[in-house]
C-alpha cells in the first residue's frame, strides 16, 4: 500500500512539473526574451566538460554500466544546469520588466498610453512618425 502511494505521489510530481514547465515556454515565448551568445558559450564549454567527465568514466563504475545513452544524459546535465541558472537567477525576469514596464501617461488625458521598448521586436503601436494619444487624439511630446 505505502509503495502504491509514493508511486502516485511521484507521478503527480511529474505532472505538476511537465505543467509548470509548458507554462514556463510559454511566458518565455510571450516575453521574447532570448538568451544572449555568452550564455551558449557556457553552455558548449559546459557539454565538453560533461563529455570529458562522461568519457573519462571506468566501465566498472555506476555511469559506465548502464550503456552509452546515460553517459549522454550525463553529458547534457552540465549544459542544462548552466542554462537553468542564467534563466532562473534574473534573466528572465529582466526581460519581462524591460519589456512590459509601467506604461506612460499622457499629459493631456492623463490615461496610460500603450507604447513597447524600441527593438523588443514588435512594432510600437505609437509609431514615432504619429505619435498620437489613442485616448483623447492629441499629439505627443517626442
Amino acid at each position: 500500500m505505502p509503495a502504491h502511494f509514493l508511486r502516485g505521489l511521484q507521478l503527480f510530481h511529474l505532472l505538476i512539473f511537465a505543467l509548470g514547465a509548458i507554462g514556463y515556454l510559454v511566458f518565455w515565448a510571450r516575453t521574447r526574451f532570448w538568451l544572449p551568445a555568452y550564455a551558449h558559450v557556457l553552455a558548449l564549454i559546459a557539454l565538453v566538460v560533461g563529455i570529458w567527465c562522461a568519457a573519462g568514466a571506468p566501465p566498472d563504475s555506476p555511469l559506465g554500466k548502464e550503456g552509452p545513452v546515460s553517459r549522454l544524459l550525463f553529458a547534457l546535465v552540465l549544459p542544462a544546469i548552466v542554462y537553468g541558472f542564467f534563466v532562473l537567477y534574473g534573466g528572465q525576469q529582466f526581460a519581462f520588466n524591460r519589456r512590459f514596464r509601467k506604461s506612460p501617461r499622457c499629459p493631456n488625458c492623463k490615461m496610460p498610453v500603450k507604447a513597447l521598448q524600441v527593438g523588443a521586436g514588435v512594432p510600437d503601436p505609437i509609431a514615432p512618425a504619429s505619435r498620437q494619444c489613442p485616448h483623447c487624439g492629441q499629439f505627443l511630446a517626442p
